[in-house]
């Protein structure tokens, strides 16, 4: 073998182990960023579900304690409220689920992408809209039945104690 077919070769081995260090790195990076993320989608869904929850046990309490049910007035607030939270417990159920899923996409497009990356080549990524992202929109609806079964608990609850 001549020495110009040896240095080929070594430069070659090179190459590939630097880029398979390359490639290496860039997959730990995203399945760290992956399981970052399914970390926090879930600690912001189990922190709605417990505020949910304990929004059912203050409504729960009042009517029981404070202001009995049989004398109560404006009924319809408090089982507006207690439907907005029975939704998000709903949504935030929905949710695990669907992220679960997202991430487990996510992460399969990223491993097609790889190979791509690996090669120099660019990346296919599908543009996705933030009023598409399953995700988001559910966060969304959260947050707007929370904030309505709180104004409707509030309402309630103020309505009942002015009598």
């Amino acid at each position: 073998m001549s020495e110009t077919n040896k240095q080929e070769i070594e430069n070659n081995t090179l190459h590939d182990e630097h880029n398979w260090k390359l490639y290496e790195e860039s997959a730990n990076y995203i399945h760290n960023l992956n399981e970052r993320q399914a970390s926090e989608d879930d600690k912001k869904d189990k922190w709605m579900m417990s505020i949910a929850a304990g929004s059912f046990g203050l409504s729960f309490a009042f009517i029981d304690k404070i202001v009995p049910i049989e004398s109560a007035c404006y009924i319809p607030l408090l089982i507006t409220a207690w439907s907005c939270f029975l939704g998000i417990l709903l949504v935030g159920f929905i949710g695990f689920t669907v992220s679960a899923l997202t991430h487990l996409y996510l992460a399969e497009e990223e491993a097609k992408n790889l190979p791509l990356k690996y090669e120099g080549k660019e990346p296919e990524y599908k543009k996705r809209s933030i009023l598409f992202d399953p995700n988001a929109v559910l966060g969304y609806v959260s947050i707007l039945l929370f904030i309505g079964g709180s104004l409707c608990l509030i309402l309630f609850i103020a309505k009942n104690l002015m009598l």
